[in-house]
């Protein structure tokens, strides 16, 4: 494995943890940042779990409820059902939408082709880019 394809995963990696999914990361940069609040209002916490009361402690166990909160992205990126919260917002609507079946279909398929012209221009913005650092 090459520095580019390390590169590669690391920013998929964060843009599926930070930026797909922002209601998940602000709901769990919130629930980190009240976990790393009651450290410092409770230190009787870093007792009952036998951890060191420091900077580092409190940071670990900040990220680690950020993670809790982002659990559902990674079976859903293990399990290859990893869809952005638009679609997901597109796709609940239709569901929800008070027309026929076939109507529905129908909506699918304009939701699902203009996701797929937005991923063709993008990928073809990304290799030209990629031709232009070349």
């Amino acid at each position: 494995m090459n520095k580019e394809t390390s590169t590669r995963w690391i920013n998929k990696a964060l843009s599926v943890l930070f930026f797909n999914y922002p209601v998940r990361s602000a709901v769990g940069f919130i629930f980190g940042t009240l976990i790393w609040l009651g450290f410092g209002v409770y230190p009787i916490l870093f007792e009952v779990l036998r951890a060191p009361n420091n900077y580092n402690t409190r940071t670990f166990f900040a990220l680690m409820g950020y993670l809790v909160i982002h659990t559902k992205t990674f079976i859903e990126a293990v399990s290859g059902n990893i869809l952005s919260e638009n679609i997901k917002q597109t796709l609940h609507l239709i569901d929800i939408a008070d027309v026929p079946d076939v109507q529905k279909r129908m909506m699918y398929a304009a939701a699902i082709s203009k996701q797929i012209k937005m991923l063709d221009k993008s990928s073809l913005e990304a290799n030209k880019n990629e031709i232009t650092e070349d």
